[in-house]
């Protein structure tokens, strides 16, 4: 078997087992409803024969009763069916609808789950976001519409059985001559399929510009900043000229699809015409009767339908599966940073090295991190100081482990970082971003949700609160804790300081054995400043701190100052023992010192 159809099996096989562990029963209505619709129409053909002839024998039969018994009991027989297919319709239509939802509901949570299974490098990497933005925004219809398309393939093969008996019975060469007529259209759909989608491949990284650029418009976050600077108009007409090009490109992949497609489509209207008059033809000399050559044109029709509805849809499955073949790309990624073996102690009484470690990303011509080399004792609390760019979250996502350096090792406890399951490690580990999400949940789950085993221990939640200066603000809110943190939500939309100050209680509300703040009180007045790391500092005086601020009255506080410039370690020390060096960090400090003068 050629390796294209083998994929393309493996692939279905891979969707259809989705299918079935979503809603087997579902899955089998939809199959057994479009194959009993398309068997139906092969009575219904016998029927219009048999009351076509019928009616023709008995032009001036003088027993008129007993034909039009015969003609509605036929008639009868034909409208029961007709309403049966109705309601094969109706129930079709339902459960595909229901299955549909199921489906895109259930695709969503597996892109979800595999996307935060990732190592950041290849999360982090362009490629991959092309690809994914991609994914993300076709996965739901392509995987849908490559099942509802086979779905619909047993109603295809019922309908060429139907419609091919009674030709077959007639004469079998003209069974053959549509099934030679036809396959040029599927031939055709399928080369056209395959171009389009990789002349859509090429333009992906354009897709997700348009996809930002529509954002910026369109999300109410960014409602205020667009009606203070009035850049709409600018960045409407950017989305414009992506939108124009897209389209151009677009209208001219379908203007392609509908000449070729006419053109294939030519013969099998010639070869319609002629059967058709080949069989009234037969009919007039009195080879066959008048019913017989309109069911036998009626057949050729059905088959033809049925030849066609199959080439169309393997046409339409192909197409959609050159899409999901990037969904089952991304499904099929796997970690290149193998996790280790070895359990995070708990208690955590080791040190954190960087031994001479060296680091740069893919994309990097240059080094990011250039011989680290530095220890943190147990219990100290530390501060990363450095202007943007210093490489000071670069160090930190080695230290969790997201990288591993090109040279040197990143140690916790003796051990290097990466021996250790990252699950096991990170649940050790509390790490507050500086760009922190506030999810749309209530207080009590705001605060909770770097340990939610203890999301109804309302009681901790409140102490953390408190330690972190929000309880007051939470306990105002109409409902308390429960609460929504989210004005569309009929909640509250807390201010920049509040939303920093429950991000912080979130971090020393999990038990862990460090904790990583990176600029955790930037939006904080310099007072509550002071009272919240006095509460931080006393809260984690069991574990390793690790701050990382521009403000130079919170990190003047900490044990140890490690001072990066241009990814290079250049000091470290106490705060005074560094102003008394007169570097770096002096030169910092004191330009921030004067602002305050």
């Amino acid at each position: 078997m050629p390796s294209s159809f083998k994929r393309f099996f493996v692939t279905y096989a891979r969707i259809l087992k989705l299918a079935y562990q979503i809603h087997p029963g579902l899955l089998i209505l939809m199959t057994v409803s479009n194959a009993a619709w398309g068997l139906t129409n092969l009575p219904v053909l016998y029927i219009n024969k048999a009351l076509i002839d019928l009616v023709i024998s008995s032009v001036g039969h003088p027993n008129t009763q007993v034909i039009l018994k015969s003609v509605a009991t036929l008639i009868i027989i034909r409208t029961l069916i007709e309403a049966f297919r109705s309601f094969l319709t109706r129930v079709n239509s339902n459960a595909s609808y229901s299955f549909g939802s199921l489906m895109n509901d259930r695709i969503s949570l597996l892109l979800g789950e595999k996307l935060n299974s990732l190592d950041v490098p290849i999360v982090e990497s362009a490629d991959f976001q092309d690809k994914y933005a991609k994914i993300e925004s076709q996965a739901n219809q392509r995987v849908w519409g490559m099942l509802s398309t086979l779905s619909e393939f047993p109603n295809a093969i019922t309908t060429i059985i139907s419609g091919v008996i009674p030709i077959l019975q007639f004469n079998p060469l003209i069974s053959l001559a549509v099934l030679i007529i036809s396959f040029p259209d599927a031939i055709v759909s399928a080369k056209l399929a395959k171009l389009e989608y990789e002349e859509r491949d090429k333009r992906r990284r354009l897709y997700r510009v348009l996809g930002r650029l529509n954002w910026l418009v369109t999300s109410v976050q960014q409602f205020y900043e667009n009606k203070v600077l009035g850049n709409i108009r600018y960045v409407s007409q950017k989305m414009s000229s992506f939108q124009n090009d897209i389209f151009r490109n677009d209208s001219g992949m379908r203007t392609r699809r509908v000449k070729w497609r006419t053109l294939v489509e030519i013969p099998s209207w010639f070869l319609a015409a002629g059967l058709n008059f080949y069989f009234f033809l037969l009919a007039i000399i009195g080879k066959i009767s008048l019913g017989t050559a309109q069911m036998l044109y009626q057949s050729s029709q059905t088959f033809s339908s049925g030849i066609g509805t199959l080439m169309n849809n393997v046409a339409t499955v192909y197409e959609h599966y050159l899409f999901v073949s990037d969904y089952n790309w991304f499904m099929d990624l796997k970690s290149e940073l193998q996790t280790g073996t070895l359990s995070f102690p708990v208690p955590f009484s080791g040190r954190i090295e960087f031994d001479h470690v060296w680091f740069k990303y893919d994309t990097s011509p240059d080094w990011i991190l250039k011989d680290i080399n530095f220890s943190i004792n147990s219990r100290d609390n530390i501060a990363l100081v450095g202007e943007n760019g210093a490489g000071k979250t670069t160090l930190l996502k080695l230290l969790l482990g997201f990288y591993r350096p090109q040279q040197g090792e990143v140690r916790v406890g003796g051990k290097n970082v990466l021996d250790y399951v990252l699950n096991d490690y990170w649940t050790n580990l509390a790490v507050l971003n500086q760009d922190f999400h506030i999810y749309p949940f209530s207080g009590r789950e705001s605060i909770a949700y770097y340990d939610l085993s203890r999301v109804n221990d309302l009681e901790a939640i409140r102490a953390t609160a408190k330690k972190a200066k929000i309880d007051d603000f939470i306990s105002s809110l109409p409902h308390g804790y429960d609460t929504p943190l989210a004005k569309d939500l009929d909640g509250v939309d807390p201010s920049g300081g509040q939303r920093q100050r429950i991000a912080i209680a979130r971090a020393l509300f999990k038990k862990s054995q460090i904790m990583i703040l990176d600029e955790p009180t930037s939006n904080i007045d310099p007072k509550a400043e002071e009272e919240i790391f006095a509460s931080i500092i006393n809260e984690t005086r069991d574990k390793i701190l690790i701050l990382v601020s521009h403000r130079f009255s919170t990190v003047r506080r900490a044990d140890k100052i490690l001072v990066l410039e241009n990814g290079e370690l250049v000091e470290q020390g106490t705060h005074p023992e560094l102003v008394k060096q007169k570097g770096l960090y002096a030169k910092l400090f004191s330009l921030q010192a004067k602002s305050y003068q």
